[in-house]
């Protein structure tokens, strides 16, 4: 978080409208990051790793051997069958 003032003692500081943070702390955005980015940065981390594509992931989704939680499981689905 970023804070402004006036002040030198900070007792008037408050934080910076439209400056956000990633989940993982590496980048900035002027729009808030939305549950599906926070997803996206805890998924792309995991296929990378096992060195998987979302297809890939989907095929083991459905023959019941995906390792990934339940939410991030139907957010893989939801990207499979509806956005793609």
């Amino acid at each position: 978080m970023i804070l402004t003032g006036k002040t030198a003692d900070g007792s008037d500081a408050y934080p910076v409208e439209g400056m956000y943070v990633s989940p993982d702390g590496e980048q900035w955005s002027n729009k808030p990051y939305t549950k599906e980015d926070k997803m996206w940065h805890e998924l792309y981390p995991y296929l990378a790793k096992n060195l998987r594509s979302l297809k890939d992931e989907y095929e083991l989704i459905n023959k019941k051997k995906s390792n990934l939680s339940k939410r991030l499981r139907d957010y893989v689905v939801h990207l499979i069958e509806v956005e793609l």
